[in-house]
């Protein structure tokens, strides 16, 4: 018996060593673009479960924009993602998308059995008016601040006016669509709102204009107050399911390292200052919780996501963690793309797409992860909250 366990700790100790020595962590491969929620659900080993929610909206900045930038900047801007080669992965469309192919919010939409929610300013007033299983109010360069977009002289729509967008558009239709209001009051309590804001209010916004004005601290307690704002907001308006993502280490940009004198892999300052603003966002979203009667908030930590494939890339699927998909207008890879020139061929395995937003590849890891990993979502993970 002990010659027994000594061999099966051996091999344990041995299975420990290798795992370590190749990485341990979640090589899945991208689904097909037109995959349904059943083979979906089978791709992502979720076969045994019910998940039933009637909408999904979005509200946040250009990791969830599908779109709504397109419409306002047009074509020709690299914020909208209006022109090849952003959606090469997509059919080909460029589709307002600031990457590949889909970004996460669209497999979760998939998740959920819905449709991609639609740019609420690409919709028709018909559009508008009939449609009950979600919408995107997300916008490139936007944030909590009005500050945002104002910098790069951008017409963005920030998050006080994409709550403006909810309440004051897609309500009254939606007011039109329920025959009385205890179903819209379920209809609004099942939804889950999906929100993604800080990233330019630390970024760039910070470098250009606040921070003449705050320290990073004062700073971001200013951000976290106006993110409470508008989510209590919305609360007032009906929301109950709350899934709130905190920022990614900006930090680790490709942009950012190729034009920042750094020691390390990452400009740290920058994510030190992330940090900052990450380290008070589950406080705030337990506060909100505890207060807001019937309220469930999820805390959905991106940054960990991104750290952990720094860490490890092998052990996600990734080889170059650093470097941009696309070519700029100077033939290098740190500016925005240039136009209608071919990007990289092995997309699925760069974590970037441009200098400063993900791939598809990436958009689906951190999709699979917030809806299945609970060491990263608090206090259950993304499945749990479209069933709860």
């Amino acid at each position: 018996m002990v010659k027994l366990d000594i061999s099966i700790n051996f091999c344990v100790f041995m299975l420990l060593i290798y795992l370590l020595e190749i990485g341990y962590g979640d090589v899945i491969e991208v689904p097909p673009l037109n995959i349904n929620q059943q083979d979906l659900l089978k791709h992502l080993s979720l076969r045994d479960i019910k998940i039933d929610f009637p909408a999904l909206y979005v509200f946040g900045d250009s990791f969830v924009d599908n779109g709504n930038n397109k419409v306002i900047l047009g074509n020709e801007d690299a914020i909208g993602g209006g022109y090849f080669p952003f959606g090469i992965d997509f059919d080909g469309k460029s589709t307002g998308r600031v990457t590949n192919g889909r970004i996460g919010v669209d497999f979760i939409a998939t998740v959920g059995g819905l449709p991609y929610p639609p740019p609420i300013m690409g919709m028709s007033k018909i559009d508008r008016k009939t449609i009950s299983t979600g919408v995107n109010y997300a916008s490139g360069s936007s944030g909590l601040l009005p500050q945002n977009g104002h910098v790069l002289h951008k017409n963005v729509i920030n998050f006080f006016q994409q709550v403006d967008l909810f309440e004051n558009s897609t309500m009254k239709d939606l007011k039109g669509t329920f025959d009385n209001p205890k179903r819209l009051k379920k209809y609004l309590s099942k939804s889950l709102f999906f929100i993604h804001h800080a990233s330019n209010d630390l970024g760039v916004t910070f470098e250009v204009e606040m921070k003449k004005k705050y320290s990073i601290d004062t700073y971001a307690k200013l951000l976290i107050k106006e993110l409470s704002k508008q989510l209590q907001r919305l609360y007032t308006l009906g929301a109950r399911k709350f899934f709130v993502s905190n920022v990614s280490p900006l930090g680790c940009s490709p942009y950012i390292i190729n034009t920042i004198i750094h020691s390390g892999p990452c400009v740290e300052e920058i994510n030190k200052r992330v940090s900052l603003y990450n380290d008070l966002l589950p406080d705030l979203l337990e506060k909100l919780q505890s207060s807001l009667s019937g309220s469930k908030f999820v805390h959905g930590d991106i940054y960990k996501v991104f750290q952990d494939v720094f860490e490890s890339p092998e052990s996600y699927g990734f080889k170059d963690v650093n470097s941009s998909c696309c070519i700029d207008k100077n033939g290098t890879r740190i500016q925005v793309c240039a136009p209608n020139i071919d990007p990289c061929e092995d997309r699925k395995t760069r974590v970037f797409f441009d200098p400063f937003h993900p791939s598809e590849a990436m958009h689906f890891l951190w999709a699979r992860r917030f809806l299945k990993d609970s060491s990263i979502c608090s206090p259950i993970n993304l499945i749990q909250l479209m069933q709860a």
